[in-house]
Parts: structure tokens; sequence; C-alpha cells
């Protein structure tokens, strides 16, 4: 169901859910409990198959589920109460209809669903164009607003906190190049901008000033925000110890970047974040990376 819109599938759903208690318990003429009961089953035999051949994620998992219970609950709850008061007027119809107060409960959890639904889908899928202007805050890289969108993944760069494992290998091989000695300059030959290719270059050369040539050199450009933009490069080496390649990247700001050099058995690590200005009517505007990113990490 990841496929479709919340809002869709949880309207739709809703809307069903009603039908289907209405039809039992005015077709049918079942109680009010039973047509509540019988509701809330089929809407599980129907929501729970969908769900795990098209999951989502709990939170929307989580959010079906509860308004395809609560429908059926509360619509059972106020058959129940008119059913309870023509038994004890000793009537077969009411003269008055639904009290406004559940009518009130009703409307407000519709307006419940549409707004959780909003938010779960602005949550996971983001927001961008005029609506991202309207709703998200100004940027505190001084974003004009050129391009502006959130995608909120969750995802977090370098993140080994819970990955003790992979951490106490990090800093064993950390130690490891700080004893080597490779030495690691280079980076844009011109500012990179949205959109226009940029050669990449990297020297490499070891503890006493040697070129280390013969090395496999890989770059990955990786936007936390957003892992289907990460682009990952093979480097190839146009003289001793030199390894360069025009890159493209298709999205302005601030990039997590990961150089990797590997010889042999030896391993090379570097982090750090490269900035990508945008073309704004025919001026180049800078999207530099704001405080709290990660600085370069050269392991000397």
């Amino acid at each position: 169901m990841n496929n479709y819109s919340l809002v869709t599938t949880l309207g739709i759903g809703s809307l069903l859910a009603f039908a289907v208690y209405f039809i039992f318990f005015k077709l049918f003429r079942w109680s009010g409990k039973m047509a509540s009961l019988a509701t809330a089953a089929l809407m599980l035999l129907i929501y729970v198959p969908l769900a795990a051949t098209h999951w989502a994620g709990i939170d929307i998992f989580a959010i079906h589920f509860a308004f395809f219970m609560m429908i059926p609950y509360g619509l059972g709850i106020i058959a129940g109460v008119h059913e309870e008061r023509k038994k004890r007027e000793g009537v077969t119809e009411l003269k008055t209809g639904m009290h406004w107060i559940p009518g009130i409960i009703v409307v407000f959890f519709i307006v419940l669903a549409t707004v959780d639904a909003i938010i779960i889908t602005f949550a996971t899928k983001g927001v961008d164009g005029d609506l991202a202007k309207l709703v998200l805050p100004k940027s505190i890289s001084g974003d004009a607003g050129e391009g502006l969108q959130s995608n909120f993944t969750g995802n977090v760069a370098y993140d080994l906190q819970d990955e003790e494992e992979r951490f106490n290998h990090y800093v064993k091989q950390l130690k490891k190049q700080k004893e080597r000695g490779w030495q690691v300059e280079g980076g844009w030959d011109d500012s990179p901008v949205l959109n226009r290719a940029s050669i990449f270059r990297l020297h490499v050369q070891d503890r006493d000033g040697l070129p280390v040539s013969g090395a496999e050199v890989k770059v990955s450009f990786l936007r936390p925000s957003r892992m289907s933009a990460d682009q990952h490069y093979t480097l190839p080496e146009e003289q001793r110890g030199t390894y360069s390649k025009s890159v493209t990247l298709a999205e302005p700001g601030c990039w997590q970047m990961q150089i990797l050099i590997h010889r042999d058995k030896d391993i090379h690590e570097i982090r750090g974040e490269s900035e990508v200005a945008e073309l704004v009517d025919g001026k180049i505007v800078p999207r530099e990376c704001v405080d709290g990113e990660p600085e370069m990490d050269t392991g000397k």
C-alpha cells in the first residue's frame, strides 16, 4: 500500500467501514453490537493481507488498523445506545434522531484521520514545490526557497552507536591509517555547481612523499535526507598517484562525502562534506553547509 497516497487508502477504507456497518445494521437488521463485530472482522480480513503484501511501515499499519477498528466500535456504541432507548421507551422507532454529541465525535475522528494522514504523508514522502515554501521554515543556510524540499527518512550518516563491532573495526582501521601516513590532497578543480560537470581530482602519496600508484579509489557523495540521490564514482588513475573523474551532482546544498583508497591490503578512508551551488537567474548562488556538519576526517 506504499504505492498509494495515505489519504486515499485511509479515506477509502474508512468509507468502506461505514458502508459495511450500515449494510449489516440496516439491510440485514443485525444488532448494533453484531454489526460492529462483523464489520471489524471483515476489515481485518481485507486490510491485514494487503498490509502484509504491501508493507509500508508500522506507523502506516497502525493508523489504518486504529481507524478501521475504531469506526465500527464507535458506530456500535451509538447504535447500542439507540437500542437501549428503544427498550426503555418501549417503541420500535425513536421520534428523535441521533444526538448531536455522537455526531460531533464522528466528525472529530474524520478530521483526525485526515490530519494524521497528511502528517504521515509529509513525514514519509516529504514535501516540495509551492507547498514546501508555504509550510517549511527558511533554510538556515540562507536558501531563498529555490528547490526547497523536505524528506524525513530518519537516516543518520555514519551512525555507529548501535553497531559496536563495526565501530571497533573502524577505530582499528583509523589507527592503522595514521601509522601508514598516506597523504591525500586535492578535491574539485572548479567549485561544483548543480547539474554541471566538474573534475574531482585526488593526489595520493605515501609517508615519504612518493606517489601511491595502482590503487582503487572510490568516492561516494551521500544525501542522508534521500538515499536514492546517492552517487558513487570510481576514479581512474590519470598519472602516478593522481586519480580523477568528471562528476555531476543533481541536488544543491551539502553532500556527505566518503573517499576509499584501496591498494593490496591497505585501506585509507576520508570523510567530509562537499557544498554544491546552483544557478539562479544566471547567477551562481552558494548553498553552504550549515553549522554542525561533520568536519573532514582524514585520519592524520
